[in-house]
């Protein structure tokens, strides 16, 4: 285990941070939690070996509410009606997907419809495996995919997805399991009203590339800052950033990439996205190298109306050091999904919190036990009236979270 010392020490806290930025990567948290959660997942593999294909599956039919209850979590029901369309076997796909004792990798909602869900697992290094539904998994369909593939909600209730590590091919997929190629050609240009921004690959540089994706499974690049990274799409804002020389560039369009603006944040340092909707203030916070740990060290935000007024907040927490695998803005206050570690470095009084000045302070869960320990990071979090947290539990359950982290619903996985 990396020693915490050598994250957050003061002898020279700036050198992993300078090294990093040389290298011209800028991270993303959910790269980092899915990085996260395929390394247990292989340790699980491990360790149950061969037989974990065979254990029965836990979790099933539509939504189970956690509501206000503080007893526990309901009782798991059973995986519901399984329909493939690969080449695997239907009951080869469905022990696999069902024998996880782990979250999935990666979830995709329907914006607004919680019965219609994606979810992707992880078979090692071979293969993934999606599943998808549109009435809370009482039936699913799974889709065998390359490893390495992402899954993202996509125009009108489909699922886009990009299919291996390379981005080899993407597809739109309904909640039938029907699949249609997308087809990405033209000039690049703003997203159109029902486009999709997705994160790719472009086939020919190997670079990244922000596309359009559309109902009609046509897509088109998005006009966006050379060098764009860990590009997020949340509340009609798109936002990322490019690497600089001196620091990092924070980058972000509210008219769906038609005008871009920016913001030179300087240091070396590792920077991570407040995630902040359309007309909102920016916000971003810094932290040193934790390999897949992000310390927060820092705040920075600015007004939505004075974009160029900056105030930078170093936080400080008495005793302990924070790492986060998330970050928001709620009601106007900045939340992170974070965990206090000590000097010996164990984790302690992990959960949902709000920056107060340059401090932090709990928020009351009625589901402590949902976001209480070190590993918990969030699957999705999406934009409807005001952000939504997914995260995952036990036994392949998620809870969701629309106040913050105050209140959780638990719904089923597959």
């Amino acid at each position: 285990m990396t020693d915490v010392d050598q994250l957050f020490g003061d002898d020279d806290a700036g050198v992993v941070a300078r090294q990093a930025a040389e290298a011209a990567t800028v991270p993303d948290f959910a790269v980092l939690a899915r990085r996260g959660r395929a390394r247990r997942t292989r340790r699980q593999a491990a360790a149950v070996g061969a037989a974990a294909l065979a254990v029965a599956g836990v979790m099933g039919v539509v939504q189970v509410v956690g509501g206000g209850d503080t007893s526990g979590p309901p009782d798991p029901v059973g995986p519901g009606p399984t329909t493939t369309t690969a080449g695997t076997s239907e009951a080869a796909l469905a022990a696999f997907v069902d024998g996880q004792d782990g979250p999935p990798l990666a979830l995709a909602v329907a914006p607004g419809d919680t019965d219609a869900m994606a979810t992707l697992w992880q078979d090692g290094e071979v293969r993934d495996v999606l599943a998808v539904t549109d009435d809370g998994f009482a039936t699913r369909r799974l889709i065998e995919l390359p490893s390495g593939s992402r899954v993202t909600a996509g125009p009108e209730g489909r699922f886009v997805v990009r299919r291996g590590w390379d981005d080899s091919s993407i597809a739109l997929v309904s909640t039938d399991g029907r699949e249609e190629a997308v087809r990405i050609s033209g000039a690049e240009g703003p997203l159109a009203a029902g486009e999709v921004p997705v994160d790719t690959l472009d086939p020919d540089t190997a670079e990244h590339r922000l596309v359009a994706v559309g109902s009609d499974g046509t897509g088109h690049p998005v006009t966006a800052p050379d060098g764009l990274q860990q590009v997020t799409w949340f509340g009609l804002r798109l936002a990322g950033f490019a690497s600089a020389a001196d620091g990092v560039d924070y980058h972000w369009s509210d008219d769906g990439g038609t005008t871009w603006q920016r913001h030179h944040l300087s240091g070396p340092f590792l920077p991570g996205l407040v995630l902040t909707a359309a007309g909102q203030d920016h916000a971003v916070i810094e932290g040193g190298d934790g390999a897949t740990l992000f310390p927060l060290d820092v705040v920075d935000r600015a007004p939505s109306a004075t974009p160029a007024d900056w105030t930078r907040t170093t936080i400080d927490v008495p005793d302990s050091h924070v790492t986060t695998t998330a970050a928001w803005l709620q009601d106007g206050e900045v939340r992170v999904l974070a965990t206090r570690w000590d000097d010996i470095g164990q984790g302690f009084d992990a959960g949902v919190w709000r920056v107060v000045g340059d401090t932090l302070e709990p928020v009351a869960s009625d589901q402590p036990g949902v976001t209480g320990n070190s590993d918990a990071a969030p699957l999705l979090v999406e934009y409807l009236d005001g952000p939504v947290l997914w995260v995952p539990g036990a036994d392949g359950e998620v809870w969701r979270s629309a106040d913050g982290g105050g209140h959780w619903e638990r719904f089923a996985t597959r």
